[in-house]
């Protein structure tokens, strides 16, 4: 049966800094987008739960995310951004197409408007009770089926 499966490649690219950027520690599985090895992205999900005081205040703030956030967002290399909620659970979905997700995760990390966005953000959220060690607040997701 196991040979029914394709192998998945690990990444495993930890933030220099834990616990500095809430869910930008990196470990998944991905596998391409494109077959393109200069165009390559990977497919990233996430999940972290939500405090439930907050779930409103929550919304509210991604409904106008910052424009200097999202500039960010697009200067790291991540598109394809979304955020999905089901009661106290969020799950996050990027594709990331740069080369060196480190180095872009600690550029996002620098951005003084978005140091403001993650400190207004991370209290509403609480990681899951059975992170990894290498995570240091949003769990990442393995992929395990896709088409296009």
């Amino acid at each position: 049966m196991a040979a029914l499966f394709s192998p998945l490649f690990r990444v495993a690219l930890r933030a220099p800094s834990r616990r500095c950027v809430p869910g930008l520690s990196v470990v998944t599985q991905h596998r391409p987008l494109s077959n393109d090895a200069e165009t390559s992205s990977k497919r990233m999900g996430w999940m972290i739960k939500l405090r439930p005081e907050h779930k409103e205040e929550y919304i509210r703030y991604h409904t106008a995310v910052w424009p200097g956030v999202l500039a960010t967002i697009r200067e790291c290399n991540i598109s394809n951004y979304s955020i999905f909620l089901r009661d106290d659970l969020l799950f996050g979905y990027f594709e990331y197409s740069g080369t060196n997700i480190k180095a872009d995760l600690a550029k996002m990390r620098k951005c003084p408007e978005t140091q403001k966005w993650f400190t207004l953000i991370k209290p509403m959220l609480q990681p899951l009770d059975n992170l990894k060690e290498d995570e240091d607040w949003w769990a990442m997701m393995d992929e395990v089926f896709h088409t296009d």
